[in-house]
């Protein structure tokens, strides 16, 4: 929801601003020259894709994306322009923070992909003995999902596929405005404009949504109608015939 969630300020490195005309021209391979130049580049550090590469070649816009796409496997820390700390901790599945909302993660989630710093072994028991009772990491990875790439769809998703929710997000409570469109998905799968449709929501909204629940976990997916099969082998089809009963080939 672009607009809805307050964004870092400008900084001199030049990382492309979360929007989604901007984030889409980069992840589309919009400084194609710059890369074959060798001076392109991306939020921390990481070379923009080519046209012809996978969006997966670029790395995670932001510390949030990181965080969706699972690419932090282990405890580390994020640190704030205030002092304030947030600590993952994926081996029990928890997460650290002052506080029990969202919303004040946004500042620290918008910063780069490499502000994560790992946490060893004392210092995690240090977080965990600091910090109460724990909380669930699929809730954080939730809010990561919805302010990661605010208005375009995860690079793991394919608009012309199919998406319903499995389970009521324990979020919605905070984030009321979600709640027509987590309804009309636990009804069946649908596309992001079927959702759009049948909800009245905006797209970004639709796929804000979409991006979180994914992000934790929530969401199966359907090949859309307009799915291409795959492409077998000459090999793989020599394979399938001789692997045919005899009466059927």
């Amino acid at each position: 929801m672009q607009g809805k969630h307050p964004t870092p300020p400008d900084s001199a490195s030049p990382s492309p601003q979360s929007t989604a005309a901007g984030l889409e021209a980069w992840l589309a391979g919009a400084n194609a020259e710059a890369i074959r130049e060798g001076t392109g580049t991306l939020s921390a550090g990481h070379p923009p894709a080519t046209a012809s590469e996978p969006t997966d070649a670029i790395g995670p816009v932001n510390a949030a994306e990181a965080l969706a796409l699972r690419r932090i496997g282990t405890a580390h820390r994020l640190t704030g322009p205030d002092g304030a700390e947030l600590v993952i901790d994926p081996d029990a599945d928890a997460y650290y923070f002052e506080s029990t909302a969202l919303v004040p993660l946004n500042v620290l989630l918008q910063q780069p992909a490499d502000a994560w710093t790992p946490v060893y072994s004392r210092s995690i028991e240090a977080a965990r003995a600091a910090a109460g009772a724990p909380q669930a990491l699929a809730r954080l990875r939730w809010y990561a999902g919805l302010i990661a790439t605010p208005g375009i769809l995860s690079r793991r998703l394919n608009r012309a596929d199919r998406y319903e929710l499995t389970s009521w997000p324990e979020t919605e409570r905070e984030f009321p405005q979600y709640f027509r469109i987590a309804r009309e998905m636990l009804k069946g799968a649908m596309t992001v404009h079927e959702v759009v449709a049948a909800s009245g929501a905006a797209y970004e909204e639709v796929v804000d949504f979409i991006n979180a629940c994914f992000a934790a976990g929530r969401i199966e997916t359907a090949p859309g109608a307009d799915a291409k099969p795959p492409q077998l082998s000459r090999r793989q089809r020599l394979l399938a015939i001789l692997n045919k009963p005899l009466f059927g080939r």
